[in-house]
């Protein structure tokens, strides 16, 4: 089953672009800019860690295409990480690639930038015979590269995804020129090469590794393909394609141009080592004129410049997509959610966008930017592969596209990719540093502001998705103990909105109590064990004749309710639930005290009328205070109900009315705020001034069909419902059912 993708772009990306877009991507200039410093630690043999780049490349897109393509939806790896992990997860693993495309941006901007104005500075020389100062200030670099960024956030504001094809052609034409160029001179004068690929790995397998964490930003782009997945028209048959049709292509323009720098690019009398020393990131550019004269020069300059803004193009647009996914799972502020003219994140495209002009500004160098980017795609690269096994074995449903070799290759792809990234953090420490600061900065943003809400909405697509629960591995339990035959129709009916039976399970259980009379102890076993056959008979047929089948228990304690602790504790239940008709005396509320205390699950309590079912509920009123302790499990509760039903929920917060109209206007706001991305259906919230909350909460619920109320914590002087509580319950009317949640 595909989960649909609410609030997405439309999908307007058929093959062509998909394929384009891709290419575009992958295609950017970290090869022109990193060739030096990889040759320089690995000398020819930067060609092996091209190969095995593309190697790793290859089947980091199997895993990326089965989890595309099972889950079409935009965000790439923060969905993916949201469906099988957990939100907090997906905000790590999300707040990380959003940091890693930008930083590729701010690097693909500032090289645009770099050889725009060389260009311009080499355009000055030959017509003035000089060129000013200010054209190499990094004010202007900066300045340039900004304009760059604001050029393409209009575009893409305006277009969704942009345009660009020619560029992209004209990129890849003018790279295949540069290698080709590059062969031909090799071949017609192949005595120049002798001897040039000697030492051919004077670094060793260290070299190796090293050079593959410096080149590996220039095969990631293909991954962007998957954080615009919700866009593409047939996902299943266009992105796997598309994926490797862009490594493929960044294969063949990647190999010869090394194949050229090193064979014919040196000039005479100059080592390798030495010259990728001396050039650094204008290697290719130099290497180029000692086999192609000044033509070389401007060759590479040109395909520099399309490669940086094609690839500043797709960074850009995979990370609005990304920021805009988080959003709308309120990991981001869930107004950066709302989509212009389109169905284009404008919102986050502007964030995206200033984010990296900021970058660019305090970046301490392009390469720390553009190692800490490789870094955090070579470690979501092998959460991946683990993502796709565990999507593969938790799912029901199979995913339209499969890895191959499943599960030796990915976890052996995996492990290997996990060894890289090591590497690469050893051999550029400044690189790992700054995803640790952002990933730490971006912690404390989530835990200060954004993870009450977060883990509400992700609760409540929990309860309204079991197939999301099944995906995370989880497999809840609910205990239902029944004492009344009355109470059991609606007991199973919650119990199984809170673990579907595609996923969870429902325990019922009677407790057959000992009573100590010797004098009559037969006759008194026997009435017991017969009412436990009738509460059990009973319960059964209720579950039968709603086709639902839960499992059954029947224990033999002296105390109810020391029992019901004892096997909520043993099975580690998720939540226990409690069906009680009368909470008006003191023994059970002291009993239910002491469940709260003791037991380690969530407790729910169930007071309904005979009859009542939660499928024809279609008016829930929720009082509302303010406080976060139970509004997961209350989402949770009411995520499950909309699954059932499309009810009319209607929250509702009581003032004071001594509050000021500023107080008033700000509880509003909350409220709406707190409210804002649910999906329950028919949702709304209304603050009402009363200094009789009990009063008004009754009046709010006239005709509803179920109250929801949190229990607040354990009050040694309230007891375990609390005066509200207690007060609610004695003057509603017996017809409305009533939820109360306890979140442990």
């Amino acid at each position: 089953m595909t989960t649909p993708d609410p609030g997405a772009a439309p999908r307007g990306m058929d093959a062509r672009a998909t394929t384009l877009f891709g290419v575009g991507a992958i295609v950017g200039g970290g090869i022109i800019v990193l060739a030096g410093p990889a040759l320089l630690v690995a000398g020819p043999a930067t060609l092996v860690a091209l190969a095995l780049n593309a190697v790793l490349a290859i089947l980091a897109a199997f895993s990326l295409s089965e989890l595309a393509t099972r889950f079409p939806r935009s965000g790439g790896f923060y969905a993916f990480a949201q469906r099988v992990f957990s939100v907090q997860a997906a905000f790590a693993v999300g707040w990380l690639v959003w940091f890693a495309s930008l930083a590729a941006a701010a690097v693909f901007a500032l090289g645009f930038a770099e050889f725009a104005l060389t260009a311009l500075a080499e355009v000055l020389r030959l017509l003035r015979g000089a060129a000013p100062a200010v054209l190499t200030s990094r004010a202007l670099t900066v300045a340039v590269g900004s304009a760059a960024v604001a050029a393409y956030l209009l575009q893409l504001s305006r277009r969704g995804r942009g345009g660009g094809g020619w560029m992209i052609a004209a990129k890849v034409i003018t790279m295949a020129v540069l290698g080709l160029a590059g062969l031909v001179a090799l071949a017609l004068e192949p005595r120049a090469a002798a001897g040039s690929f000697e030492p051919f790995a004077p670094g060793g397998f260290t070299g190796i590794a090293q050079a593959m964490g410096l080149l590996f930003i220039a095969f990631q782009g293909f991954a962007l393909l998957a954080a615009a997945a919700g866009e593409v028209r047939q996902p299943a048959r266009d992105l796997p394609r598309a994926m490797l049709i862009a490594i493929g292509v960044a294969t063949v323009l990647y190999v010869p141009i090394i194949v050229a720098i090193v064979a014919v690019g040196v000039p005479a009398g100059e080592s390798l080592a030495f010259f990728a020393a001396r050039t650094g990131g204008t290697t290719v550019a130099e290497a180029a004129r000692t086999y192609l004269g000044p033509f070389g020069f401007w060759l590479v300059t040109a395909s520099a410049v399309l490669a940086m803004l094609t690839a500043l193009q797709a960074n850009l647009f995979a990370a609005s997509r990304v920021a805009h996914a988080m959003a709308r799972d309120r990991t981001l502020p869930h107004a950066l959610a709302r989509l212009g003219p389109g169905g284009v994140p404008r919102r986050t495209l502007l964030l995206s966008a200033a984010i990296t002009a900021i970058v660019m500004v305090l970046l301490p160098s392009v390469a720390t930017a553009g190692s800490a980017a490789g870094l955090i795609y070579l470690s979501v690269f092998a959460l991946a592969h683990v993502m796709a096994l565990l999507a593969r074995r938790r799912s029901s449903a199979s995913a339209p596209f499969r890895a191959p070799l499943s599960p030796w290759l990915p976890l052996g792809a995996a492990l290997c990719t996990v060894a890289l990234a090591l590497a690469n953090a050893v051999a550029v420490p400044s690189a790992g540093l700054l995803a640790l600061a952002w990933l730490v900065l971006g912690l404390a943003v989530y835990a200060y502001f954004l993870a009450r809400q977060a883990a509400a909405i992700d609760a409540e697509h929990e309860g309204a998705d079991p197939d999301l629960v099944r995906l995370r591995g989880r497999r809840p339990l609910v205990l239902a103990p029944i004492a009344n035959p009355e109470n059991a129709e609606a007991l199973v009916t919650v119990a199984h909105a809170l673990a579907p039976p595609e996923v969870g399970r429902v325990l019922m259980l009677t407790v057959v109590v000992r009573v100590r009379d010797e004098a009559a102890d037969a006759l008194t076993d026997d009435a017991l064990i017969d009412n436990a056959q009738r509460v059990l008979s009973a319960s059964l047929r209720s579950s039968l004749a709603l086709g639902l089948e839960p499992e059954a228990m029947t224990v033999v304690a002296d105390d109810a309710w020391q029992a019901i602790t004892r096997v909520a504790r043993t099975h580690a239940c998720e939540v226990v639930l409690l069906g009680l008709s009368k909470l008006d005396d003191a023994a059970t509320l002291a009993h239910v005290d002491g469940l709260l205390a003791d037991v380690g699950s969530d407790v729910v309590i169930l007071r309904a009328p005979p009859g009542w079912h939660l499928e024809r509920v279609e008016r829930v009123v929720v009082p509302f205070a303010g406080g976060a302790q139970q509004e997961t499990l209350r989402a949770r509760l009411l995520g499950a109900l909309a699954r059932l039903a499309t009810p009319r929920v209607t929250f509702v917060r009581v003032l004071p009315r001594s509050v000021s109209e500023a107080s008033c206007h700000r509880a509003e706001r909350a409220l709406t705020r707190a409210l804002e991305g649910r999906e329950l259906g028919r949702v709304s919230g209304v603050c009402i001034r009363s200094d009789d909350p009990v009063a008004t909460v009754v009046e709010a619920a006239t005709g509803a069909d179920l109250i929801v109320l949190g229990l607040p914590k354990r009050d040694v002087d309230q007891g375990a419902l609390g005066g509200f509580a207690r007060a609610l319950l004695a003057a509603l009317p017996p017809s409305c059912a009533v939820l109360m949640i306890h979140r442990k």
